[in-house]
């Protein structure tokens, strides 16, 4: 558990988004299609973004089974809500959701 209460730490986050070692499920990757944003370039924004701009919100244990930290992140006008886990096996960022807090996806 990291000092922030979280399972993962902001720092690890950024060292692998800077790596380029994030992937996002289909559904974040089309709802930021969807609604005009890059979803490479907004998924890297929003979690570089957590240590200034970010609150844990909580975790959750997702369907299987592996934790998973929640954040709201403040951008520009909107506010974004992120659910994310890292595989630690293949040091990889896993977004699970990413979009406007309170948005349907």
């Amino acid at each position: 558990m990291s000092p922030t209460g979280g399972h993962y730490t902001v720092t690890q986050v950024e060292e692998l988004v800077r790596g380029g070692r994030v992937s996002a499920t289909l559904r974040v990757s089309q709802w930021l299609s969807n609604h005009g944003y890059d979803v490479k370039e907004t998924i890297s924004e929003v979690l570089t973004s957590l240590e200034s701009q970010g609150r844990l919100t909580g975790s959750c244990t997702l369907m299987n089974g592996v934790e998973a930290d929640e954040y709201v992140v403040k951008l520009a006008e909107d506010d974004w809500y992120l659910k994310f886990w890292i595989d630690e096996e293949q040091l990889v960022v896993n977004v699970w959701s990413c979009c406007w807090d309170g948005a349907a996806h």
